[in-house]
């Protein structure tokens, strides 16, 4: 049968299924089975039945291979594009370089003023994800309620600086500290680690946008692009289908059900994202998140030895995950995976891991997860459909954080005391 192929396809023919084959595995391993399962099919079926005009069938594969090759050279010539101009295709118009401090001032967020500390202020560094960014237009964020407690106990001459970013992870954290830290010149580093999310970034991620998230460093980056799903061009197709997707979803709920609250996402997407953050409960995932979390702790270890040789006190906050707290959440996704056992869910583990890893390295560690527990039993503490705090989320959060630091005077005494 081999040599009778020979004989069917010339030189090129070979050439041009070998390249289709190549360029289907680049986009997708299973898009390479389909074309080869689909290429022996037609192969057997002409040699056994006689059915296809092999000329035809030559003619039809070198065109394929035409398609495919025009195909992927489109691919990079947009990719090329997207690492050049990546916001031109992002929605926002600026450049945003994230982990650099113009990131801060292009949003609004801080100037440069924050470096000209006041002579006997008390500066804590605010240190987060997206947990430090909303509602801090409202000053309603965690942060700002924070400073507030301070200045209603007497406190005044404590000032927070809320240095926090959506999108990032411990590793983003250690950048901002490590590169702007001495600028700063906190008293205290406060570092919100959440549960939902912190546990998988370790490595410090540049946020392009609103559709693409990729690692910093050069080498990371680019390590994996003979995959088509680590290119900028997936991320932005795939997280703007994402986006279109939930949009659709949300307007057929809100015709079915008219009186019900437009929440962040739709319930479907809600459920689903939910679903994906579970894994980390789930007992028998241990040995991953043990993994998982080494990583972190090597980079909370970094900021350790920062603080230490500084004599600067370090508090790492834990961020419950709504996955957690909320007993109809987790009743809905339960509900809806079933294949989720809730014998199997450890709701506690991930932060059990924190908080002893932290006393053992003698740094200073708040669990938040009873008191949220326990107060999300009779209010809501997260906004609608969205994982992130509201109002009263956000002041359990710094009413629970001003009450530990103040216990373990992790603040240094008033001139004069």
């Amino acid at each position: 049968m081999i040599s009778e192929i020979k004989n069917y396809f010339d030189r090129n023919t070979l050439i041009a299924v070998i390249i289709t084959a190549i360029i289907a595995l680049f986009y997708n391993f299973i898009l390479l089975y389909i074309y080869i399962l689909g290429l022996i099919s037609v192969i057997i079926i002409r040699y056994k039945l006689a059915v296809f005009d092999i000329k035809k069938l030559d003619s039809a594969l070198k065109n394929i291979a035409i398609s495919v090759v025009t195909i992927f050279t489109l691919t990079i010539i947009v990719e090329i594009w997207l690492q050049l101009y990546p916001h031109r295709f992002t929605g926002i118009d600026g450049v945003d370089v994230v982990g650099e401090f113009s990131d801060y001032t292009s949003r609004g967020y801080l100037t440069e003023d924050v470096f000209n500390k006041k002579k006997d202020v008390v500066r804590i560094l605010g240190l987060g994800d997206s947990f430090s960014v909303y509602l801090r237009d409202k000053r309603v964020n965690y942060n700002n309620i924070l400073q507030q407690e301070f200045i209603a106990s007497g406190r005044g001459d404590v000032e927070i600086v809320n240095a926090g970013m959506e999108a990032m992870g411990p590793g983003y954290y250690w950048h901002i500290l490590h590169k702007f830290g001495d600028s700063f010149k906190p008293d205290v580093v406060l570092v919100g680690f959440f549960v939902g999310n912190d546990f998988e970034e370790p490595d410090f991620s540049v946020y392009i946008g609103n559709f693409i998230i990729e690692p910093k460093d050069l080498f990371k980056r680019y390590l994996k692009y003979d995959q088509f799903r680590h290119l900028r061009l997936y991320r932005l197709l795939k997280n703007k289908y994402t986006r279109y997707r939930d949009a659709q979803l949300k307007k057929e709920e809100v015709k079915r059900q008219p009186a019900q609250q437009v929440g962040t996402f739709s319930q479907a997407t809600f459920l689903e994202v939910e679903k994906k953050r579970s894994w980390m409960f789930d007992k028998n995932n241990r040995a991953l998140l043990s993994r998982q979390w080494r990583e972190c702790s090597e980079v909370i270890l970094k900021m350790k030895d920062w603080c230490d040789r500084r004599k600067i006190k370090l508090l790492i906050a834990i961020l419950p995950e709504q996955f957690q707290v909320d007993q109809e959440l987790r009743k809905a996704v339960l509900t809806k995976y079933q294949h989720i056992a809730a014998e199997d869910l450890d709701l506690s583990y991930p932060d059990n891991l924190i908080v002893n890893f932290c006393r053992t390295h003698d740094i200073h560690c708040l669990d938040m997860l009873g008191p949220f527990q326990e107060q999300g039993k009779t209010r809501q503490l997260y906004m609608l459909r969205d994982s992130h705090w509201n109002e009263a989320g956000n002041r359990l959060a710094a009413e629970l954080i001003f009450e530990y630091v103040e216990k373990n005077q992790l603040l240094p005494p008033r001139p004069g005391q």
